[in-house]
């Protein structure tokens, strides 16, 4: 499935969070945010996912877009993925 929601909340050093999608949170890890070139993403940020469900509880597959202007006010800035050398 694919839909657009919010950042809830991303902690960096559980790396893990959650997107509100619809008004479900619908669990994002970190390796799946990084494919997207983002380490870490401030609360609010809209993001388009492909999420799946899997035994009654949904997870991102695939982030597909990021728009960072929608991040609430006062938020650190996204911290961008190191390119690969």
């Amino acid at each position: 499935m694919i839909g657009t929601g919010t950042v809830a909340w991303f902690d960096l050093a559980k790396k893990f969070g959650f997107v509100t999608v619809s008004g479900r949170d619908i669990f994002l890890h970190m390796s799946v945010l990084k494919l997207a070139g983002y380490v870490w993403i401030p609360r609010g940020t809209t993001l388009r996912v492909r999420f799946e469900e899997e035994r009654g509880k949904s997870k991102v597959a695939e982030v597909l877009e990021v728009d960072t202007s929608t991040s609430h006010p006062g938020e650190k800035s996204p911290i961008l993925r190191k390119p690969r050398a």
